[in-house]
């Protein structure tokens, strides 16, 4: 399933009377708390699933109907069996364990963010919503409000219930100062309204402004916070840096040892599990994640059978490192899975308050000088494509006008000479005696041999790359700082493609400083004023049209240099993993994909450890999984389904 994670905010003083609302409607709620308890005990899975609510404490404007989503098909097997423990790796121990606020947006975050359920999800293969911590929903004819109807045995990982007050609180969680994390306080200012408490199980969350639907519910399918866990005051980072938060989701974290491991244990009897979407779903009953920070160590530990599922979507991991006994034999199974995938934010981003770089010329000539096409060629098997722009595969939001440079020493040289460069007798550029040495800030070790290549090439072009590898909490935190020239990373920022790509975080001045995502610390009034146009546009075909313009005006700009898209996964996994249909996953498969979805089969297992004391074979397993390929070249068939 996908997530939908969002940023926020605390009451502002222009919502005092939606206040007065809400907590007239919680002193009514526990009026009605009683029967409303008896009716959540007595609720199955069955009645949740039921379009015709019970709800009589709450009726929804006129002409409004609860809607709901139990149509698409299943994912997780029918066949999954519970118990085990998934052995898993991070690359380094987190810097905390809080959500938001300084450091927090590591790698692990992304295991606490699966188990922070939203209102709604989203079916990784119809891209339509369904019902999470939501049974039920409404979208109001203002296109700015959306009814909520909860789950009622829905609990915290401490086993409280989740309560309406709890999606309140999160807005003044959201904003509060004390977090220190401005992006979240703006986001859950302006694009979250409100959240008023209409029953004990009804909600409506308001957003800043009119949407689409499917923005809308995307939009307002807020996580909630725990209302009682935090105490908000100026010592929340230092007090709550390693406070255990409770979550919605199945696994919280149960025990660790800094700098060797985190491990999550799955709530027995969890509220979820026999939802139709969850079933079969979260069947470890822990995850064991060890800190291994060199790549090849995690390699041995997963060909030696101490971490189940390995990455393989490098060719040279896949055609190369991927063999031997364990291969040959079929102990281990490889997966080669073509997605349907959108891409974006991908890889190089030059910081534009770094000197030279505040000078276009040498940020294009920087670009002419990579040569991309030979990385491809001669390390990656001709297998990726060069990613056109800052997004691609968002149908009517790409800008099919937009090519990454081409690597061009003649171009390079006519950019330099025009901001007055020469080369010197080393070869390299030059301006009043002092050399331009790039210096790439890098967080991906395994990219090292694709950062060398460049660096060979680069110099045909008299550029001189100095490589500076840190790895995950020092450089998270270089990062975080915008303490580098050039920074090589993979962000994200792909996806579904279903909704509309998002820029603001990424260039708008408001987050040119630290602890922003804002890594080319771009500052320009035309680029914002881009930007509040197509947020602000209710019209598709309008935000649509901003949306190439801005791709335009980014690739002018030239801080951003696209890097590769990949249009497949591939991983190895030991064969006593088990693994639902492939069809059910548009967007591709990985170790989340078995960590959440797949499960230990006792037989198989058995099997295995009798076939490895024997030395015999069950032959190589490999499996080509072509369901959801499609022509990369051009624009990728991204239909959005109706919400």
């Amino acid at each position: 399933m996908f997530r939908f994670t969002h940023c926020g905010s605390m009451r502002s003083a222009h919502q005092a009377s939606h206040c007065s609302k809400a907590l007239a409607a919680i002193l009514l709620s526990l009026a009605w708390l009683v029967t409303y308890s008896s009716h959540a005990l007595a609720n199955k899975a069955a009645d949740q699933q039921d379009a015709t609510t019970k709800t009589t404490a709450f009726k929804l404007p006129d002409g409004l109907q609860w809607e709901t989503n139990f149509d698409d098909p299943a994912v997780a097997a029918a066949e999954a069996q519970s118990g085990g423990t998934y052995y898993g790796s991070v690359s380094a121990f987190p810097v905390t364990f809080r959500s938001v606020g300084p450091n927090s947006n590591s790698g692990f975050r992304g295991f606490m963010d699966a188990n922070r359920l939203s209102l709604l999800d989203l079916h990784p293969t119809t891209y339509k919503f369904i019902p999470s911590l939501a049974t039920h929903w409404a979208v109001a004819k203002d296109n700015q409000t959306v009814y909520y109807k909860l789950n009622l045995n829905a609990k915290w990982s401490d086993g409280t219930p989740i309560t309406a007050q709890d999606y309140a609180y999160t807005l003044e969680f959201m904003r509060s100062p004390h977090i220190l994390a401005p992006w979240y306080n703006n986001y859950y200012t302006e694009e979250l309204k409100d959240v008023l408490i209409h029953a004990p199980d009804v909600i409506a969350v308001v957003s800043g402004k009119p949407h689409i639907k499917k923005v809308l519910l995307s939009t307002t399918s807020i996580s909630p916070r725990h209302s009682t866990f935090n105490k908000l005051d100026k010592d929340w980072v230092k007090n709550y840096n390693w406070k255990v938060e409770p979550l919605s989701g199945p696994y919280y974290i149960a025990s660790w040892k800094h700098g060797h491991y985190v491990t999550l244990k799955k709530i027995k009897d969890w509220w979820g599990q026999n939802l139709k979407y969850y079933k079969g779903m979260y069947n470890f009953d822990a995850i064991h994640l060890k800190v291994i920070r060199d790549k090849e160590s995690v390699w041995q530990h997963f060909i030696t059978g101490k971490l189940m599922v390995h990455g393989l979507t490098m060719a040279s991991y896949y055609h190369e490192k991927a063999t031997g006994e364990v291969f040959d034999k079929g102990y281990i199974k490889k997966l080669w899975h073509y997605n349907q995938q959108a891409h974006g934010s991908n890889i190089l981003w030059i910081n534009k308050t770094k000197e030279p770089w505040g000078d276009v010329n040498v940020r294009k000539a920087f670009a002419h000088a990579l040569n991309f096409d030979k990385v491809n060629k001669e390390l990656l098997r001709e297998e990726y494509l060069r990613l056109p722009a800052f997004y691609y595969g968002f149908a009517g939001y790409d800008n099919p006008a937009v090519k990454a440079r081409e690597f061009s020493i003649e171009q390079a040289a006519q950019l330099m000479k025009q901001s007055g460069w020469s080369l010197g007798k080393d070869t390299f550029w030059q301006k009043n005696d002092t050399k331009l040495t790039v210096k790439i800030l890098t967080l991906i070790s395994h990219h090292q041999d694709r950062l060398i290549l460049l660096k060979e090439e680069a110099k045909k072009a008299g550029f001189d790359i100095d490589i500076q590898l840190q790895d995950g909490a020092a450089g998270y935190k270089s990062v975080m700082q915008k303490d580098y020239d050039v920074l090589w990373v993979a962000w994200g920022g792909g996806g579904t493609g279903v909704f509309p790509p998002r820029y603001r975080q990424y260039f708008h001045s408001e987050f040119a400083g630290p602890q922003s995502n804002n890594f080319t610390m771009s500052a320009s009034e035309e680029l914002d004023k881009l930007i509040a146009e197509y947020r602000a546009t209710f019209d598709e075909s309008k935000k649509q049209q901003l949306s190439q313009a801005i791709l335009q005006f980014i690739h002018d700009d030239a801080a951003f240099i696209p890097g590769f898209i990949n249009p497949f996964t591939r991983i190895g996994y030991w064969r006593h993993l088990g693994m639902p249909k492939l069809s059910g996953f548009k967007a591709g498969v990985g170790g989340d994909t078995l960590m959440y979805y797949g499960w230990i089969d006792p037989a198989a297992e058995k099997e295995l450890k009798e076939y490895q004391k024997a030395g015999k074979s069950f032959g190589k397993s490999e499996i080509i999984d072509e369901t959801f390929r499609i022509d990369q070249t051009t624009a990728m068939p991204q239909k959005a389904p109706k919400m």
